[in-house]
């Protein structure tokens, strides 16, 4: 798993502003934070209530880094407007491809990437022409803030088009002997945590075409999910709200009269039986439930980049977490270990060769 140097204070990044913004502006992002962030948008954790340890991170408010966060959030609040003034003027109904080319010519002032996170908001529902522009300038800009607005987009946009032109974007931008920015596993993990399908195998596309092994274990936690359905029962045991989830009844109803009211008229007398029902048998209450998703496209992902990288089919753990677990820990890691030896000790052998020397320090187990 990826470890990450929490030097200002943990968070927990769920927006894209947050991830590019922290990107920009330096502030640390680390994994299995508690859920108390700092930022516009988020709680402070400078309180006496906070643990002395998260009060040595807390951030300072004055600090350069801060306040460039602070600066960029400014800088999206102040070019909104603007924004969607040029999406309603050159753009939505708009079928005069004159027209639109000169909007799309007035999106490129506004490539800077503090502004990224407002132009894949504004601009979420327009047709492809808009939303490849932008990607064409996300990856122009050439920087982490450009590869993480294009994996979001990878992951997150409803249309499958734009999702895949995104990731080859991406995969094209980072396979050129660049590391992978950390915001970028976030991305993807945002992805797996959710609940909407799409962004759910998206994430773990991307995650198999950019190689990134060390966000295998999300992936093997993400293929089997619960959705909990409860019932919140009182102290008493009576269930409050709407009662049960469901409910089903096996028994017998048996009828009686329960009441016998007489009717008297001339030279006649009769009566009225009230009939009333007894119910006898079992009743079955459901008060929750938990619902078992299998995300099919995560684990047939995640069989074919295992299989690829460990040289051996890995179909025969099926759905089976603990498996999985089992599995990356005891042998895949170890494999990866050993194939890392491996290459550098061909790397040695290629630069002693190179240098004319006919031995080469190999290293050890």
């Amino acid at each position: 798993m990826m470890s990450m140097n929490p030097q200002l204070c943990f968070w927990r990044a769920s927006s894209l502003a947050a991830v590019v913004g922290l990107a920009l502006s330096g502030l640390a992002l680390a994994q299995g934070a508690p859920s108390v962030t700092v930022s516009p948008d988020t709680q402070s954790v400078s309180g006496d209530d906070a643990p002395e340890w998260m009060r040595k991170l807390a951030i300072d408010p004055a600090s350069p880094k801060a306040k460039a966060y602070a600066d960029q959030a400014k800088a999206r609040k102040l070019a909104d407007k603007e924004l969607r003034r040029i999406r309603m003027k050159y753009f939505g109904h708009m079928k005069s491809q004159a027209v639109r080319q000169e909007g799309l010519a007035k999106l490129s002032a506004y490539d800077k990437p503090e502004l990224y996170p407002a132009l894949i908001e504004i601009f979420k529902s327009e047709a492809s022409d808009v939303k490849l522009w932008i990607l064409d300038m996300f990856r122009d800009s050439k920087s982490d803030a450009g590869d993480i607005a294009m994996a979001w987009v990878a992951v997150q946009d409803d249309s499958r088009e734009i999702r895949l032109a995104a990731a080859e974007r991406v995969k094209a931008r980072l396979n050129k002997d660049l590391a992978t920015p950390d915001q970028v596993k976030y991305v993807i993990y945002e992805g797996l945590r959710g609940h909407k399908d799409s962004a759910m195998a998206a994430s773990a596309e991307l995650a198999s075409n950019l190689n990134l092994v060390d966000v295998i274990p999300w992936l093997i936690n993400a293929q089997v999910g619960t959705r909990p359905q409860q019932q919140v029962v009182s102290a008493g045991g009576v269930p409050s709200g709407e009662g049960a989830l469901a409910w089903i009844m096996v028994g017998q109803q048996t009828a009686f009269v329960s009441d016998l009211v007489p009717v008297v008229g001339p030279n006649a007398v009769a009566f009225d039986p009230q009939l009333s029902v007894i119910n006898t048998g079992v009743l079955l209450r459901i008060l929750d439930a938990v619902v078992i998703e299998y995300h099919v496209d995560i684990n047939n992902t995640l069989i074919d980049w295992t299989t690829r990288e460990y040289d051996s089919d890995t179909r025969g753990l099926g759905f089976n977490v603990p498996a999985w677990r089992k599995w990356y820990d005891e042998e895949f890691v170890p494999h990866l270990a050993e194939k890392a030896r491996i290459e550098q000790a061909k790397a040695l052998a290629e630069k002693a060769a190179a240098g004319g020397t006919t031995s080469a320090a190999v290293p050890h187990k």
